[in-house]
């Protein structure tokens, strides 16, 4: 009898979603977003998603991705002054207007003016409760009053790092819980026939390592570090490559190609452009280790990078910069190895240990494989958003996660 008062409880949510197109996921926050919806997607709620993207004109685009998956994505030409591109926020909210009514909760990917701001306006309107996912610092083109009455007027705020909840208490929310990076654990694992087909395709010789990079060549990812190390390292090593996967992506990217042929490395340096998100494990075989060399800046303090998980559930050794939730994430020496942010010479030093002890680094990325599996999977932070919606009054259908 109890089950079936339960389940007369149960609804299925619908959600309207304002977030980024990218839902092939791939660099940063698109790959957030893919894993977010994958999730609502197991809890059978139907989501609305409406997204901003820079386009050659301006459109409105609809699309049904699945049963429980719609998208609105509306164009403006990347050409157009900033006050116009501001305009983005009416057909935004226009298009929010005609789905809000049919929904129960609210979502943003971020606090952001594109984002947060109609869906903070809508909520209040209609008295839904909102939900915010926290990726990252005050973006430069949302006002700081903007940023802070989005977060505090929000039900509950899921921070990606710890640092965010910090700010996110500080600021007043009423409800922070921390949602780390999460990822689909089945999908990123080693795959040895990929390997040899990525490693064939790239011209990479068995006996050769390779140091891998994954993700955006912006210049706070440290890249121009990451050269300059393994530039010294291909003096030591004739064996050794460096595969770069990625491209400039945001603004003040760096200019790797023009840096690799500064330093001499158009050999031993192999730069791959932005793969769709479906064939990274594929390319993350390839790898022996993996390299996360961010500098230390606010947006990295606050960051939590996928690409740490990715590589972790790979069972790759990873050498990455102690900043950020890595900090946190990583057990240096145990299941990863830490560096100063910066320091290029901490940086050669931990990947030459590393390639002169390659087998015992390799039982390092087994336990970061197992310590993923345990904490940062898909279907342990399905625990977290489903107790996140009941909390709201949203009594999801129960699955196996």
């Amino acid at each position: 009898m109890a089950g079936k008062e339960k389940a007369m409880e149960v609804i299925k949510p619908n959600i309207l979603y304002f977030g980024p197109r990218g839902l092939q996921g791939g660099i940063g926050g698109s790959a957030r977003l893919k894993n977010m919806l994958d999730i609502l997607g197991q809890l059978q709620a139907n989501t609305q998603l409406i997204s901003y993207l820079p386009g050659e004109k301006f459109r409105v685009k609809h699309k049904q991705i699945n049963n429980h998956l719609n998208t609105t994505i509306i164009s403006v030409r990347r050409s157009s002054p900033k006050i116009l591109k501001a305009f983005a926020l009416l057909p935004i909210l226009i298009f929010g207007l005609r789905y809000v009514k049919k929904s129960n909760i609210i979502f943003a990917h971020s606090p952001g003016i594109v984002y947060g701001f109609p869906a903070l306006i809508l909520a209040k309107t209609f008295g839904k409760p909102l939900l915010i996912d926290h990726m990252d610092i005050k973006d430069p083109d949302t006002p700081g009053f903007i940023y802070s009455s989005v977060l505090r007027n929000s039900d509950t705020v899921f921070a990606i790092s710890r640092f965010l909840e910090e700010e996110v208490k500080e600021i007043g929310c009423r409800s922070a819980v921390y949602v780390p990076i999460f990822i689909d654990e089945g999908v990123f694992q080693k795959d040895p026939s990929e390997r040899v087909k990525i490693r064939k395709k790239l011209n990479i010789d068995s006996n050769e390592v390779v140091i891998g990079y994954a993700g955006a060549f912006s210049f706070d990812e440290g890249l121009s570090l990451l050269l300059k190390a393994f530039k010294s390292l291909s003096r030591r090593y004739e064996n050794i490559k460096l595969v770069l996967v990625g491209g400039g992506s945001v603004p003040g990217s760096d200019n790797i190609p023009q840096l690799i042929s500064e330093l001499a490395l158009k050999e031993r340096v192999i730069l791959i452009p932005p793969q769709p998100y479906e064939l990274m494990p594929g390319y993350l075989s390839a790898f022996d280790i993996a390299c996360s060399p961010k500098f230390d800046c606010p947006a990295n303090r606050a960051a939590n990078p996928i690409k740490i998980y990715e590589y972790m559930s790979m069972a790759l050794p990873t050498v990455a910069s102690a900043v950020g939730e890595t900090s946190n994430t990583i057990e240096n020496g145990y299941d990863g190895f830490l560096v100063k942010p910066g320091d290029e010479k901490d940086l050669e030093a931990t990947l030459d240990h590393v390639i002169q002890n390659l087998d015992s680094a390799k039982e390092a990325g087994e336990k970061a494989r197992k310590k993923i599996l345990k904490n940062y999977t898909q279907q342990v932070m399905l625990k977290k958003i489903r107790q996140a919606l009941r909390e709201l009054g949203i009594k999801t259908i129960r699955t196996s996660g």
